[in-house]
């Protein structure tokens, strides 16, 4: 019982560490500093969409960990090693983040000047959050799913 309680609160810091990203440090540290919004648009406007679409992708993100999570630990038999490769299945899971990111992409006004790094923002919250939590919490029986989840998850 105290595994489940230790995976569920390291992704819960994960995403909370993604959410203060995003509204800290790349809202108001770049974004703020950098973006110049589109015509008509003034930037605290601009930066509200922003901050929606990506606390909506981490959103996304967070909510196809716990769904991978719940199948993983509880939905999949494992009687034998090889049948615990689910990797697609994992991989399927990165959707639902990768459908938000591109809705933010295209509800986001194109800025005059570095609006490229919203969108660069939205890749890395929405599938980083995903990647992480999974490759570190992933249940024990599917814990090497998540690629390269061998070289960063080592306990």
């Amino acid at each position: 019982m105290i595994k489940y309680v230790v995976h569920f609160v390291g992704i819960l810091i994960i995403s909370a560490g993604f959410y203060l990203l995003a509204n800290l440090v790349e809202k108001d540290l770049f974004l703020e500093r950098l973006v110049i919004p589109p015509p008509g648009v003034k930037l605290p406007q601009w930066l509200d969409s922003f901050k929606f679409w990506a606390n909506w992708g981490i959103t996304a993100s967070v909510g196809a960990v716990l769904l991978w999570y719940l199948i993983a630990q509880w939905g999949f038999k494992v009687n034998h090693w090889s049948e615990s490769g689910k990797r697609v299945i994992w991989g399927l899971f990165f959707i639902l983040p990768v459908i938000v990111i591109i809705l933010g992409f295209v509800f986001t006004q194109q800025a005059q000047e570095s609006g490229w790094l919203a969108y660069l923002f939205y890749i890395l919250n929405g599938l980083a959050c995903y990647y992480l939590a999974t490759a570190l919490f992933s249940p024990s029986s599917f814990k090497y799913t998540p690629l390269w989840a061998e070289k960063i998850r080592r306990w």
